[in-house]
């Protein structure tokens, strides 16, 4: 009878009922739909007052008929219905029975069946700066879009630096692809790739494949700090010389914070180090910072920053260190 209870309470349309209790620790209680946890932040929907969003140390239950993924800082996943028996305490009802977790150790919660544009999150960043005395403009555009279901995550991601000075104009275009896939609690399988380039490190274009895996040394909900590792391949056309193929090893570091205390604050860094297993001695770095505060409604201003090194470039005169910094104006949905 559950199973069957759990499998129609999945198929009916969002618009059939809103009969989700969330209840604050100051007493207020909303009757809507929960749509999502993530990030510290839990996203509902409600007849009255459109969208709303609750900072989830803010909140003292939840109580949900409908069918949920549950996942806590320790990596469990729980496919089931929602209910709160004290303050603080969340019960997930599964088809093998009702598990019991500390609300403040869930990190992600999102209802079985959402519609594909509902798994979507992303952000769009404008950038430029320009130095009178130098003579130096930059523009820089960044995109990333995330698609997530149960157990798995995949981001789209680009972005174009365009430098101008005097007579001359470099460029920096990147577009990567990463996908992960959860196993054995906060252990995941890596699949990454992507087209790089970047004529001041002296390629026009670097394609890369390769895949390993990673796990959460911190996953809560201010912060996630995660390490991996792997092999990668890669082939290198050079600016005027011919193409060369490379197997890389790759160890990768992603680290996050975030708190949604009006601003809401996105600090985020990653670092990838592929040592070369085909070109002994050569080592290539890769490092993305992004710092980002709210000062509308979803609308932020920022700083990136980032830095390609590469100690054995693919030509001669190429240069070995390509820094970048931009103050940035964007939008995340």
């Amino acid at each position: 009878m559950l199973s069957i209870g759990l499998l129609a309470s999945a198929a009916l349309p969002a618009w059939a009922q809103k009969t989700d209790v969330v209840t604050l620790l100051n007493g207020d209680r909303f009757t809507c739909e929960v749509e999502l946890l993530e990030q510290g932040r839990l996203k509902v929907s409600t007849d009255n007052l459109g969208t709303v969003y609750a900072e989830w140390d803010k909140i003292a239950s939840v109580v949900a008929a409908r069918t949920f993924q549950v996942e806590t800082t320790d990596g469990l996943l729980l496919i089931g219905q929602l209910t709160s028996p004290r303050p603080g305490s969340l019960d997930v009802v599964t088809l093998e029975g009702t598990v019991a977790v500390q609300m403040y150790s869930v990190v992600y919660i999102a209802p079985i069946g959402r519609s594909f544009w509902s798994k979507l999150d992303g952000s769009l960043d404008l950038g430029m700066s320009y130095t009178q005395s130098s003579g130096v403009a930059q523009v820089n555009l960044s995109s990333s879009v995330t698609f997530r279901r149960p157990n798995l995550q995949m981001t789209l991601s680009g972005s174009n630096y365009f430098t101008h000075q005097e007579d001359e104009n470099t460029s920096r275009q990147t577009l990567q692809f990463s996908s992960s896939r959860s196993f054995h609690g906060n252990s995941l399988w890596l699949v990454m790739g992507g087209f790089e380039s970047n004529e001041e490190l002296g390629y026009e274009l670097r394609s890369s494949a390769g895949g390993g895996i990673g796990h959460y040394l911190v996953r809560s909900n201010r912060a996630i700090f995660a390490v991996g590792g792997g092999l990668s391949v890669n082939k290198e056309l050079p600016v005027d010389a011919e193409g060369v193929e490379n197997l890389d090893a790759f160890f990768s570091v992603r680290q996050s914070y975030f708190t949604y205390d009006y601003p809401k604050t996105n600090m985020t860094m990653l670092l990838d180090v592929f040592p070369s297993l085909s070109q002994w001695g050569r080592l290539r770095l890769e490092f993305n910072g992004s710092f980002k505060r709210e000062i509308i409604h979803d609308f932020t201003v920022g700083l990136t920053i980032y830095d390609s090194y590469d100690n054995k470039p693919p030509t001669a005169e190429s240069r070995k260190n390509d820094v970048g910094l931009s103050l940035t104006a964007g939008w995340t949905f």
